[in-house]
C-alpha cells in the first residue's frame, strides 16, 4: 500500500533515460573501504603512501568504462585535505601537481562520457558565460588580475570538465561511498583512540576535554570533515534506505559517525549543513518511497534525528547555547566569528562595482581593509569571504551572480525531472555550507570535493524497494 504523502514521479523527459538501478556488490564497496582506510593508517608512518590515492584514480578512470569516475577524482583531489599529522606537506609542489592532475582526470573522464552525450549542455553554456564574464570583470576591475584570471581558468576548466563528464550511467558510486565512510568511521575510532591526532587537537591539546571541542578527524580542518560529511548524508541515507545487509550497515555507522562527528567538531556551519541535507533527504526520499520496508527506515532515522536534538536540547542546553554563540556568555548575542564585518565589506565592494565585479577569487579594496583579521593580505591574495552570495556579488557583479545561480538552477531542473534525488539534497546541504564558508568557486578544496560528491551520485536515482544486494 503507498503511503498518503505519495506522489506519483513524472517520466525523464528527454533524450536521456533513466538510468537502470546498479547492481551493488557489498564485498567491492567494503574492499574499497578497507583498501582506503589502510592507505590513510599508513600515512601516519609515511606521508608519500598518500600518492597510492591519485595512482589508483589515474589507473581506474582509464581503464573503467563507466564506473566511478567522479569517486576517483575525489580520491586524488583528498590527498590534499588530510591532516598534516600525516605528513601529507612532506610532498613539495603537491597543490600544484594535484591541479593539473585533476584537470587531466577529468578530461580523460569527460572523453569516455561524451559518447552518451552531453546530459547538462544548459548548465555548461551558463557556467562557461560565468567564467567569461568573471575574467573580463577581473581584467578591468581587479587589482590582481594575473591571479584572478588564473583562478578563473582553473575553476571554469574544473567546471566544464565535471559537467562534460556527466554521462548517464547507471553505476553506484563506490569509490565516492567507500572513502567517506572511512573518513567517517576513522576519524570516530581515532576520537576515542588518540584525539590528538586531530588537527586542532593538536594546536589545543585542552579542547580534548571538552564535549564541544574542535575535531578535524583525518582531515585537516574540522569545517572540512563536518561540511563534507553533510553533502554525503543524502548518499548514507540513500544505502541504508535502499540496500540490505553488509551495504546498509555501513550506510548506518557512516551516518551515525557523521552525527556524531558534527557535535565534536564545532563547527555551526557544518551542522547546518547537516540538518539541511538530512531534512531534504528525508523529505524527497519520503515521497518517492512505497515499498514498507524502506518507509520504516526513513520513519526510524527521522526519530533517531529528533530523539538526538530532544536530548541535545534537553541535558546539554548551556553546551549547545555556547556551541551555537560561540561564546561562554550563553546570554549574549550570536558570535559569527567576524564574518558580519567580512560580508558587509563584500557588500560594500559589490555597491561600488555592481554589474561585473572587483575579480575572482581575490580580495578587493574593501575586503582587503583590515587584512590582519580576515585573513586576507595582498602578498597571498587568498580570500575567507565566508557567505557565498555576497562573495559572488562582490567578485563578478550581478552578470555574473545571475549566470551562476540559473546554472545551479538548471542542475536542480534535471535532477528533478530524472528523480535524482540524493545529488538534489546533496547540493542543497552544499550550499548551506556555503552561508558559513564561501567555498563553491574553490575547486582545489572543500569546494572540489562537494562538486565531486554531487555529480558522483547524480545518477542514483531513489530505488522504490530495498535491494537484498
Amino acid at each position: 500500500m503507498r503511503p498518503p504523502f505519495h506522489k506519483e514521479r513524472p517520466p525523464y523527459p528527454g533524450h536521456w533515460p533513466v538510468p537502470a538501478a546498479p547492481a551493488v556488490s557489498a564485498p567491492a564497496a567494503l574492499g574499497l573501504f578497507a583498501g582506503f582506510s589502510l592507505v590513510v593508517l599508513a600515512m601516519g608512518f609515511n606521508g608519500t603512501v598518500v600518492l597510492t590515492l591519485p595512482v589508483v584514480a589515474l589507473v581506474g578512470v582509464l581503464v573503467t568504462r563507466e564506473w566511478d569516475d567522479f569517486g576517483l577524482v575525489f580520491w586524488a583531489l583528498i590527498t590534499l585535505s588530510f591532516s598534516y599529522y600525516y605528513g601529507v606537506w612532506q610532498i613539495g609542489g603537491l597543490l600544484t601537481v594535484m591541479r593539473f592532475f585533476l584537470l587531466g582526470l577529468l578530461l580523460v573522464a569527460a572523453l569516455k562520457a561524451l559518447s552518451r552525450g552531453v546530459e547538462y549542455a544548459s548548465s555548461a553554456v551558463l557556467f562557461l558565460l560565468f567564467f567569461l564574464f568573471a575574467l573580463v570583470g577581473s581584467f578591468f576591475f581587479s587589482a590582481y588580475r594575473d591571479i584572478a584570471a588564473m583562478k578563473a581558468l582553473f575553476a571554469g576548466a574544473f567546471f566544464l570538465g565535471l559537467i562534460l563528464s556527466a554521462g548517464s550511467s547507471g553505476r553506484f558510486p563506490y569509490a565516492l561511498f567507500a572513502s567517506m565512510t572511512a573518513v567517517a568511521v576513522l576519524s570516530v575510532a581515532l576520537f576515542f583512540i588518540n584525539p590528538l591526532i586531530g588537527y586542532s587537537y593538536t594546536l589545543d591539546p585542552n579542547s580534548a576535554a571538552t564535549a564541544m571541542g574542535r575535531y578535524a578527524g583525518v582531515l585537516n580542518h574540522p569545517q572540512l570533515l563536518a561540511c563534507l560529511l553533510a553533502v554525503n548524508i543524502p548518499l548514507f541515507l540513500h544505502v541504508f534506505v535502499t540496500r540490505r545487509g553488509l551495504l546498509s550497515m555501513m550506510a548506518f555507522l557512516a551516518l551515525l559517525c557523521t552525527l556524531f562527528i558534527n557535535v565534536i567538531s564545532s563547527s555551526r556551519t557544518g551542522m547546518l549543513a547537516t540538518i539541511v541535507a538530512s531534512v531534504t533527504a528525508l523529505w524527497l526520499f519520503s515521497r518517492a518511497a512505497t515499498d514498507e520496508t524502506a518507509v520504516r527506515r526513513l520513519r526510524g532515522v527521522l526519530a533517531l534525528v529528533i530523539l538526538a536534538v530532544l536530548v541535545a536540547g534537553l541535558s546539554l542546553s548551556d553546551q549547545v547555547a555556547e556551541f551555537i554563540r560561540k561564546s561562554d556568555d550563553v546570554y549574549g548575542g550570536i558570535s559569527l566569528s567576524g564574518r558580519e564585518e567580512i560580508i558587509f565589506a563584500s557588500w560594500r565592494g559589490f555597491l561600488d562595482q555592481p554589474l561585473l565585479g572587483h575579480g575572482f577569487q581575490v580580495p578587493s579594496p574593501f575586503t582587503e581593509h583590515g587584512g590582519a583579521s580576515f585573513g586576507m593580505t595582498s602578498e597571498s591574495t587568498s580570500v575567507e569571504k565566508c557567505f557565498f552570495l555576497t562573495m559572488l556579488l562582490e567578485e563578478v557583479g550581478l552578470f555574473g551572480t545571475a549566470l551562476f545561480l540559473a546554472g545551479v538552477l538548471m542542475l536542480y531542473r534535471r535532477w528533478f525531472r530524472k528523480g535524482a534525488y540524493v545529488s538534489v539534497a546533496a547540493m542543497t546541504g552544499f550550499l548551506m555550507a556555503n552561508v558559513g564558508e564561501a567555498c563553491i568557486l574553490s575547486p582545489s578544496s572543500l569546494g572540489g570535493l562537494c562538486w565531486l560528491s554531487v555529480f558522483a551520485a547524480h545518477n542514483l536515482v531513489f530505488d522504490e524497494a530495498p535491494s537484498p544486494r
